[in-house]
């Protein structure tokens, strides 16, 4: 699974390389290189890793991004998701005597991420984009112990990790305004320990003027 990131990766890379002469230099303005954009939405998510696969089913969540452009073709900026996983409905009964990993197990729980995000347009619509950063997670079972069921991690109190993503998605025109509406497909990851736990999301982004 780690190999997963680097493949794709280096595919964007490639796609980005063929494409990005294609893009004309003055989709924008120099005034619009001094602007502040904000864009929000919401992130929709499965597990694709066997740990959290076997455990939940899926995540709802909303993200928020800070950006502005610094070349016709590239933006950078900070992005923020809060991510709350719900787990599946066929999970053992929990006891009195189940374990602390147990009961992290087979609770829901949240993950707060902080990335600084570059994305790069290939297209007038289309996009493509990475993000790094620090993640933070709580257990509803125990606020200490955050991923902390995930046998890889060490079997105790996880909720400091390496957050990343790497996404394609594309533009959509609402009104008069070009590209308010962005879609991408996002692989994302929680690491640590040298072990990552990955899920596919859906993100859906509305974007402001500053």
């Amino acid at each position: 699974m780690k190999k997963i990131p680097i493949v794709f990766l280096s595919m964007l890379l490639l796609v980005q390389f063929i494409t990005a002469q294609t893009v004309p230099e003055n989709i924008v303005s120099p005034k619009q290189y001094k602007k502040i954009y904000l864009e929000t939405g919401i992130n929709l998510s499965i597990p694709v890793h066997i740990q959290m696969y076997r455990s939940h089913k899926f995540e709802i969540g909303i993200n928020l991004r800070a950006w502005e452009r610094i070349t016709p073709k590239q933006d950078l900026g900070i992005k923020f998701d809060y991510d709350y996983w719900l787990i599946k409905k066929n999970v053992p009964t929990l006891t009195a005597e189940s374990t602390l990993s147990d009961r992290t197990l087979y609770s829901n729980f949240s993950i707060f991420s902080l990335k600084v995000n570059t994305q790069y347009s290939f297209s007038p619509m289309w996009y493509w984009g990475v993000e790094s950063g620090v993640g933070y997670a709580l257990s509803d079972a125990d606020r200490k112990f955050g991923l902390g069921f995930v046998s890889e991690f060490g079997g105790g109190a996880q909720q400091f990790g390496l957050c990343s993503a790497i996404y394609i998605g594309r533009s959509f025109i609402i009104g008069n305004q070009k590209n308010k509406l962005g879609l991408s497909l996002d692989f994302t990851q929680f690491m640590a320990h040298g072990h990552a736990e990955n899920s596919l999301s859906l993100k859906v982004k509305y974007r402001f003027m500053h």
